[in-house]
């Protein structure tokens, strides 16, 4: 995907809950009306889906998930994101009431209350059931990672005695946080259980908005490596077989499910202490994060991009391939139905707004040497392709001669005078004298329309041999230049090692 591609964004509008229902509050204050959103009965907002209700099936089914998941087995990036205020139903969006704890060895649906994550999870393995079996030479692996920013500290969910993880910086991968646990996953059993330890290990608190209120940012991402063997050899340069002409290309596809902690109001929720320094560290995020939006934004409508403040926020560091990135994206806005809730529903939906003008430019991921591969076959194939098509001239060519000569030699025969009947005369003589010219044009003509084809074949031959040729020269570049290419980095590969082990940031938040 060259162009440019738009993050898809969705509105979920919940349901009342326990506690706006006991105050009474009017379920007037957002709606929706098919792919639009109502605030308050006057303006509307147009988005690619909006739900209301409790189903969870049709947040799966009606967005564009299928195609994200498509997309990370054909080796892209795909993250999905949950935002909104604090109760808005972001995590039960993401994971489900129960945070996804039901499992079905089966594999099957066994809750209609799952989440977009437990969900997905089960139709990634089903999908990769069917490419496996639809593309020989083809492998995958899946392996599974899950973290949480908590008060701007990175720890990780899948070993809870890891905290404060530093964050580092590749030129080939961006920002990522070094020491995860990453879980290698052959089942879908295994990958949900990835998914049910992160969840059950992250920071949720009570507070007056919300009585299970996440107080984290949550990562969870899931990485689908592909490995094709390519052979490169070319038979018809007496190379099959040759060692050293296969290569390995290896796509490296992703899925990130971003489950963001909501921003809240002190005075409403009636956090103090710790939870007020767990709300401070909240808004702070989600206030760089809506800066990042804003000027990605400004930047899809002008076509100039200015500064945007990434590496104000761990947050923003680790979502910067998702915002304005080689990433495909989908946002879920989650916002409350209620009157009461309205300015923090208008402030959610703003934002939405303003994410739906961020392109993304999404490429799939490998790496240099694996895509000079794929360069490669894709040339020996088109060569094939060409030597094909000279071959098919060929035959027709000795096709065109043979049926010349076949009519020549019948024509020849046709000339020859028959035994005339006694008394026939002289005049039958005299017809096939008159008869001989017209014959002889024909002949002549006959011979003019064979030469021309001759010489169109011919040309079309001369035309594919010299693009033969040509092409045959790039593919010698493209394999000198692959092997120098590969050189130059393992030689980078090793001076950065050397980097990496020299400068070591102190605080944990160096960028390399």
């Amino acid at each position: 995907m060259a162009s440019g591609s738009g993050i898809t964004v969705v509105v979920r509008v919940r349901p009342l809950n326990e506690m706006e229902n006991s105050r009474g509050d009017s379920a007037d204050g957002v709606r929706c009306m098919g792919d639009r959103v109502v605030l308050a009965g006057q303006r509307q907002l147009t988005f690619d889906a909006a739900f209301g209700g409790p189903d969870q099936a049709q947040v799966f089914e009606r967005t564009e998930m299928r195609a994200l998941l498509d997309a990370s087995l054909q080796g892209f990036a795909a993250t999905v994101f949950a935002y909104g205020q604090t109760g808005s139903g972001k995590t039960y969006t993401m994971s489900g009431p129960e945070y996804g704890t039901e499992l079905d060895a089966s594999g099957a649906i066994t809750s209609a209350s799952e989440g977009i994550i437990p969900r997905a999870v089960r139709h990634l393995f089903a999908m990769l059931d069917s490419y496996t079996a639809s593309r020989s030479g083809v492998s995958y692996a899946i392996s599974a990672s899950y973290l949480e920013i908590y008060n701007e500290q990175i720890n990780d969910l899948l070993n809870t005695s890891s905290t404060g993880l530093p964050m580092r910086w590749h030129a080939a991968q961006g920002f990522f946080v070094e020491g995860l646990v990453v879980v290698d996953c052959e089942t879908v059993d295994e990958l949900m259980l990835v998914f049910q330890e992160g969840t059950k290990n992250r920071k949720v608190g009570s507070h007056l908005l919300n009585k299970d209120s996440s107080r984290s940012h949550s990562i969870m991402q899931v990485q689908v490596t592909s490995r094709e063997l390519v052979a490169l050899d070319d038979p018809a340069a007496g190379l099959a077989g040759a060692p050293g002409n296969d290569h390995t290309v290896e796509t490296h596809g992703r899925l990130s499910f971003v489950d963001l902690a909501g921003s809240e109001r002190l005075d409403q929720s009636g956090s103090i202490g710790r939870g007020a320094r767990e709300t401070a560290h909240i808004n702070s995020s989600l206030l760089v994060l809506g800066k990042v939006i804003s000027a990605l934004s400004a930047a899809g409508e002008s076509g100039r991009v200015g500064h945007v403040p990434y590496r104000d926020s761990k947050l923003t560091k680790l979502l910067a391939d998702s915002l304005g990135g080689s990433s495909l994206a989908m946002m879920i806005g989650c916002v409350s139905p209620s009157s009461a809730a309205l300015d923090e529903s208008h402030n959610t939906l703003q934002y939405l707004s303003a994410a739906k003008r961020i392109q993304n430019r999404p490429v799939v991921q490998m790496s240099q040497a694996s895509s000079m591969a794929a360069s490669l076959k894709s040339l020996r194939d088109e060569v094939q392709g060409l030597r094909m098509q000279n071959m098919a001239l060929h035959q027709q060519l000795s096709s065109i001669s043979a049926s010349g000569l076949l009519q020549g030699h019948g024509a020849m025969s046709g000339r020859s005078t028959p035994q005339q009947p006694f008394g026939a005369g002289s005049a039958q003589a005299g017809m096939q004298r008159t008869q001989s010219v017209p014959e002889h044009r024909y002949e002549e003509a006959r011979q003019q329309r064979e030469q021309v084809a001759a010489e169109h074949v011919a040309a079309e031959l001369a035309h594919l041999r010299r693009q033969n040729a040509h092409m045959q020269m790039a593919n010698n570049l493209l394999q000198r230049s692959y092997n120098e290419v590969k050189r130059e980095n393992d030689a980078l590969h090793d001076k950065l090692e050397r980097l990496e082990r020299v400068f070591v940031d102190k605080d944990h938040d160096d960028v390399l």
